[in-house]
């Protein structure tokens, strides 16, 4: 028992999350605008499930393991176990926390083989309890499906599954499964159900205009209005089946950075972005890994992306303004090219790749790719744009950088 000493704070869900609290059906979806409250309800639930059946198994995942331990770990010790930390609950050098009635609650990521197989093994017979994803758009389907083999926690006689995510394009596996396919209970929140966010938080996110204010303010899952690859499909475009083969031969797409920034969704952010790509025999292109990193060094880039377990690229397509990165890449005996066509151009080969005209996509991007799978969904034209492509619209340059490389692999294989 909890003694009332070991309390850090009572927990006082606001009206919309009430329902959410007693809700026990298998899976449960919470998405709608940031600022909502969404995590803080799902890991305080997890908590409280593990406190109340004895021996019972829960299970904290981000896409990358590393993010758990930086950003969702530290949030949930302060702001929820608290006191209750070293006490009635321990927390091991391993990864998970031990609860005095005999639950235990482990955290993991599955980005990646190594990181996949890690979570099997955990629970007790390998079977769970709760799961909770967080920032959940970050997962694709076969994550979600090997987490459902999983379910099969006998400490409560019901499991459940809790995935918080704001909103993506309407295609993703979330909306397909959960919302649209009704394979989930949903529940909708945002910042201005939460009265505990600061005025200035609400001042920022009026400030939001476009793509992001439709799903960070508003909670809708859309494509953004003028989509330059609106035929990208995430259920069809992207597969396990564009890992590394290594009978094939290696293409980096590079898009240059440099700034520093303040992250996604900034005008001043541009981050550098190596591509790992392989033709097809049919004529197509698997991407397998992405690279994506701001302010560092030329140099610190290409040796952190050659240490990779890949083979030597026969080819590197390199931004055609980046002289110097090309200059650096040469000086590794890589053989490289200049993407110097025309951007309009580029744009019709990729959306040729991702579906022909016979309904065949020879793109294939595989799920770790994640920041190439969603600027390929949110790459849009700028209706605004004074700048002129031929006569023809220019995409915004906004959060384009794996997009840009994309163009560079894809040209090469035309």
């Amino acid at each position: 028992m909890v003694s009332t000493t070991d309390v850090t704070a009572v927990f006082k869900p606001y009206p919309w999350q009430i329902p959410v609290w007693r809700d026990k059906s298998p899976r449960i979806l919470l998405t709608g605008g940031g600022g909502g409250g969404k995590s803080r309800l799902a890991l305080e639930k997890m908590h409280a499930l593990c406190m109340k059946y004895p021996g019972s198994t829960g299970l904290i995942l981000r896409k990358a393991d590393g993010d758990v331990k930086t950003k969702t770990l530290p949030f949930f010790e302060a702001m929820i176990l608290g006191k209750q930390l070293g006490h009635s609950v321990i927390r091991t050098g391993k990864n998970y926390y031990s609860y005095v009635n005999g639950s235990a609650l482990f955290w993991g990521g599955m980005f990646g083989i190594e990181q996949r197989e890690a979570i099997k093994g955990i629970g007790l017979d390998a079977g769970l309890d709760w799961v909770f994803f967080e920032e959940a758009t970050a997962f694709d389907n076969d994550d979600f499906e090997v987490i459902l083999s999983r379910m099969r926690g006998k400490a409560a006689g019901w499991t459940q599954i809790i995935l918080s995510t704001n909103p993506d394009g309407p295609q993703h596996w979330i909306n397909q499964r959960l919302i649209v396919g009704g394979l989930a209970n949903v529940y909708v929140s945002h910042y201005k159900d939460n009265p505990a966010n600061p005025e200035s938080y609400t001042e920022s996110m009026e400030l939001m205009t476009g793509l992001q204010y439709q799903r960070l303010v508003l909670g809708k899952w859309v494509q953004a209005q003028g989509a330059v690859y609106d035929n990208f499909d995430p259920r069809l475009n992207v597969s396990r089946d564009a890992e590394y083969n290594p009978d094939l031969a290696v293409r980096w797409g590079v898009d240059d950075g440099y700034a520093y920034g303040d992250g996604p969704g900034k005008a001043n952010y541009h981050p550098r972005v190596i591509l790992l790509g392989q033709p097809t025999a049919q004529g197509g292109l698997n991407i397998f890994y992405e690279y994506v990193k701001a302010s560092e060094l030329p140099e610190t880039t290409i040796n952190n992306v050659l240490k990779l377990p890949y083979k030597l690229p026969e080819l590197a397509m390199v931004d055609s303004s980046a002289a110097e990165l090309r200059r650096r890449i040469g000086d590794r005996n890589i053989m490289h090219s200049g993407a110097t066509h025309r951007v309009s151009e580029g744009i019709k080969v990729v959306r040729r790749l991702i579906c022909d005209g016979q309904g065949v996509r020879l793109l294939q991007i595989h799920p770790r790719c994640t920041n190439t799978i969603m600027e390929l969904q949110s790459y849009r034209y700028d209706e605004k744009s004074s700048r002129v492509d031929a006569g023809e619209r220019a995409p915004l340059k906004l959060d384009d950088h794996c997009a840009d490389a994309v163009k560079y692999l894809c040209w090469s294989i035309k």
